[in-house]
């Protein structure tokens, strides 16, 4: 049932709970207005078995007065409260709340019309009718004690009613607040977490915490502004990669420039790190040898500061051998070389987001590419899958990998294939931007080479080929 309502539509989620509700309180306002009615006509007739039992308590007490002091009644008086009583017992007979067993001790018109003659007969002959008279005295009573079970079953039996609705109106709202309790459970298990995970994937950039504030309001806004922006990008024409080779030449030289800024921009840091680890090991020497010099600290410092000499030239050789890679030239690159410079380059910044780089151990081959372009290409792709793994996996640790393997091709063929895949079983395509060349400018760059760039799906992971011709390395 959980997982119907998963795969329901968001309005149809919506009228389904709100719909629930509301019957569940129309029921409970229904149960209201019947309770409410119930106990009034409940009030109504115990009230008229209240006025019945105390206009019958006020004759007998009356007659027996009468009877007891041989006092004259007067019978005209007493047949209007007898006519009285018959009439309010009829009313109490037709009452529908009355059950039938209470009605048999209701006093009927043929008890009140011989009460009546008993009197007039007592008081025709009061010497002669003493036994009559105490008869009288025991029937009023009798009467008298039929109407105050009349009144305590009455009683009983109006509460029984109430009790029973009122037990019914009490479960009606258990039932309400614990569907209430459910479809908020469900709306916050099946809505809640998709609607945080949206606010995370639509943050602006820096702000993927998930404690950052995010209402509705900003959640709306933020993907009506993502939606405009892909409409006007889909309505802008996409910029093929140009036919003309002078053209493409041309653009891959701007995206080398741009590339190599950002390069440098990453290793800005780490290059400065190096320089201040070098003056500091070369003042720590200094200050060595002031103090008369010792000699196994001395070597020990010396090491260190050939080590950092040794990793800042590795940098700096390596971007000015990037800096002479010309795209125009017709000339081969060695992979190991190229490998190497990934390494370097990327060392630093993958490591600060906990991914892994495995690259090819034994790749001897020269690729018969400019090296400039295939440099170019290597980039744009390890960029991609370092976007695609912080996007798909953000703060995650020991399960980001991006990985390049090499594979000759039997034969003569003279070619091989790098196979480029990561964890995220995904790439990230920066079409839109303008630093990073996108897939497609990178799969004509190779073809114009005689390479190939091609994705392969298997298992619902993307897979990078880049298929080379090469030469085997002089070295």
């Amino acid at each position: 049932m959980v997982r119907k309502m998963a795969d329901w539509p968001l309005n149809r989620v919506f009228f389904a709970i709100t719909a629930a509700v509301l019957v569940f309180l129309a029921l409970v306002l229904a149960l209201g207005v019947r309770q409410y009615l119930l106990y009034h006509q409940c009030s109504q007739a115990m009230t008229e078995g209240d006025q019945l039992l105390f206009q019958f308590t006020a004759v007998k007490d009356h007659l027996n007065e009468s009877l007891i002091l041989r006092e004259e009644v007067n019978l005209r008086a007493l047949n209007g409260e007898l006519q009285s009583l018959e009439k309010a017992a009829e009313v109490l007979a037709r009452n529908l709340l009355v059950p039938e067993s209470l009605k048999a001790t209701l006093p009927s018109r043929v008890d009140l019309v011989g009460l009546e003659v008993r009197l007039r007969a007592i008081q025709e002959q009061p010497q002669e009718k003493i036994r009559e008279t105490a008869e009288l005295a025991r029937l009023l009573n009798s009467v008298n004690i039929g109407l105050q079970q009349f009144r305590f079953g009455l009683s009983d039996y109006t509460q029984t009613i109430l009790l029973g609705l009122h037990k019914i109106i009490v479960g009606a709202l258990g039932l309400i607040v614990t569907l209430s309790c459910t479809l908020l459970y469900l709306l916050n298990r099946r809505l809640a977490a998709p609607i945080l995970e949206l606010c995370t994937l639509t943050a602006p950039a820096g702000e993927e915490d998930d404690d950052a504030p995010c209402s509705l309001r900003m959640l709306t806004t933020r993907v009506r502004d993502l939606l405009a922006g892909e409409e006007q990008r889909r309505a802008r024409p996409e910029e093929a990669p140009p036919d003309d080779p002078e053209q493409l030449r041309r653009a891959a030289l701007r995206y080398r420039y741009a590339v190599t800024g950002c390069i440098g921009a990453e290793l800005t840091s780490e290059l400065t790190n190096r320089i201040n680890g070098v003056i500091n090991y070369t003042q720590t020497l200094i200050d060595i040898d002031e103090q008369g010099g010792d000699r196994k600290q001395s070597v020990v410092v010396q090491q260190s500061l050939v080590s950092e000499e040794k990793k800042t030239a590795e940098l700096v050789g390596a971007m000015q051998r990037i800096g002479q890679w010309q795209p125009a030239r017709a000339s081969s690159v060695s992979l190991a070389t190229l490998f190497r410079l990934l390494a370097l380059v990327f060392e630093k910044p993958l490591r600060a987001e906990s991914i892994t780089l495995d690259l090819p151990v034994e790749c001897n081959q020269e690729a018969a590419v400019a090296a400039g372009d295939l440099w170019l290409v290597l980039l744009a792709l390890m960029q991609q899958g370092r976007r695609a793994l912080n996007r798909a996996l953000p703060g995650k640790q020991g399960e980001k990998r991006l990985q390049i393997e090499c594979r000759v091709h039997p034969g003569e063929t003279r070619r091989l294939t790098l196979t480029l895949t990561n964890t995220a079983g995904a790439w990230d395509d920066d079409s839109a931007g303008a630093v990073w060349p996108p897939l497609s400018f990178c799969t004509h760059l190779l073809q114009m080479h005689g390479a190939s760039l091609a994705p392969e799906s298997t298992g619902g992971e993307t897979r990078l080929l880049i298929e080379l011709p090469y030469r085997s390395s002089v070295a």
